[in-house]
């Protein structure tokens, strides 16, 4: 039998999603700069047999076991393979580049079920915000009609018309002469076991991999006219969602050098503040493909943002980045919330931040400043709504709906979450009223370990990173200052 201790943590926590599900955005949201195309493939046994039988070389290069890769240039089929095999096998997420045609070609003749849908931190963020009922504006230097076709018809852009800035609907800000990025996308359900030959895989959690690919023309920051109406446009907006800042390397399509494009970047920013000094601003990390500029890259802007999202995997590249070694050493041997704390702690320092959101499959690391000007108790309700429209996102598909949040309040909370929580108390030697409140009190910050929703055999995990980290820092905007 379930000790009463338990069973008053799960009826607490029980009524706070409730609470958090009914809920409402109720702000102007910005999102840039990244904005694709993602082709997306189910993976299973069937359509990696179907590529074994036609070319067994295929598994040439084993199954890849290092999974710091992130951001690595990936060309060969070969390589792609033994790669998604092997994020399979250990059920980790991965992000890769490619600029191989050839690659991209045998793509295509291999996944012939592929299926096109709006990709991109930008484009996922502004359309899941507008199905929620707020106002949503994105902005894109690459726009094509196709891409633009995937937006919701209420999602606004900003352009500049005759020198006077206008925000319309995206589609008729869309530009027919514009390239369109595309990036695959390969998803992976919980219990899959794919056999090819002597190789057999199953994987122990709902997971994807992501290869991009990085058009000339796809640059993460305002073109030149749009700089003169950056604070008239911040005028517009209450929070700004940022990401592309992975694509700046020493060498820029545009021709600026690493530090010039940083600057730009930091400007853009300070820019957007002038016509609205309450802008608050969240970075959405994605590995940088050039990770020696990445230290200096995270430090910089974590001095001009607010609020930084990151993953469980992620969280150790950056770990890399600061040289924390002792840190990524623990998390290494050991992944659980009070080794995330403990990685997350320092970075949330280096980088200045007044929030840090870790989202792990189950739940939440988030470590916020004491002098954030939203209380714990508020950042706490914003997670588990975001754990509700990402409940309902794996659920269904797509982009959660906001009268269909109720629902999610029925969904229980996940048991690895709140394992977490017991563990973490024990840990730490946390009074028990940490288990109801996941609130712990440190010298210069919050600590929140909230349990959320795990969604067995998901129709979806493309995102879901994206979705948690902007509909939990949204609502807690909508719902206000501290008291």
């Amino acid at each position: 039998m379930e000790q009463p201790q338990v069973q008053k943590m799960r009826a607490a926590w029980a009524e706070k999603v409730r609470k958090a599900a009914s809920q409402k955005i109720n702000c102007r949201v910005f999102a840039a700069f990244n904005t694709n195309v993602d082709v997306v493939v189910h993976v299973n046994n069937e359509n990696l047999n179907r590529i074994y039988q036609k070319d067994p070389g295929i598994l040439s290069l084993g199954l890849e076991e290092d999974f710091s890769r992130q951001a690595d240039l990936i060309e060969s089929p070969e390589e792609f393979i033994s790669i998604l095999l092997g994020a399979m096998k250990y059920g980790k997420s991965l992000y890769m580049l490619t600029t191989s045609e050839k690659l991209l070609s045998w793509l295509s003749q291999s996944f012939t079920e592929a299926r096109e849908i709006l990709g991109g931190q930008a484009g996922i963020i502004a359309n899941q915000i507008s199905n929620l009922g707020a106002e949503a504006v994105v902005y894109s230097r690459l726009l094509s009609p196709q891409q633009a076709a995937l937006f919701k018809d209420e999602v606004l852009a900003p352009a500049v018309r005759d020198n006077q800035l206008v925000v319309e609907p995206v589609k008729q800000v869309a530009n027919p002469n514009d390239e369109c990025k595309v990036n695959w996308i390969f998803e992976y359900a919980k219990d899959v076991t794919v056999t090819l030959g002597d190789t057999t895989v199953t994987t122990p959690r709902a997971n994807r991999v992501i290869l991009a690919t990085r058009p000339k023309n796809a640059i993460m920051s305002f073109a030149d006219e749009m700089m003169d109406h950056l604070p008239e446009l911040g005028k517009h907006i209450d929070l700004a969602f940022m990401a592309g800042y992975h694509y700046i390397s020493k060498n820029n399509p545009d021709g600026r050098s690493y530090r010039e494009f940083l600057d730009k970047a930091l400007k853009e920013l300070e820019l957007l503040r002038q016509g609205n000094p309450k802008v608050a601003v969240h970075y959405e990390y994605v590995p940088m493909k050039e990770r020696n500029l990445e230290a200096e890259t995270l430090a910089e802007i974590g001095n001009a943002i607010d609020s930084f999202g990151i993953n469980e995997n992620e969280i150790k590249l950056v770990l890399d980045d600061f040289d924390f070694q002792e840190e990524r050493k623990e998390l290494e041997k050991s992944e659980r919330a009070y080794t995330l704390y403990r990685a997350a702690l320092p970075i949330f320092r280096k980088m200045n931040l007044k929030r840090l959101h870790v989202h792990n499959l189950g739940y939440y690391v988030v470590i916020v400043s004491k002098d954030y000007h939203i209380s714990p108790e508020i950042c706490r309700e914003a997670c588990l709504y975001a754990s509700s429209v990402n409940a309902l996102k794996a659920k269904y598909g797509g982009f959660a709906e906001g009268e269909r949040l109720l629902e999610a309040g029925q969904i229980e909370l996940s048991e690895i979450g709140f394992k977490q929580l017991l563990g973490i108390k024990e840990e730490m030697d946390l009074p028990d009223e940490f288990l109801e409140t996941g609130i712990y009190e440190g010298d210069d910050h919050y600590l929140l370990v909230v349990p959320a929703h795990v969604i067995q055999n998901p129709v979806s995990t493309v995102g879901m990173g994206d979705t948690i980290s902007s509909t939990s820092f949204a609502l807690e905007y909508s719902l206000g200052e501290k008291s």
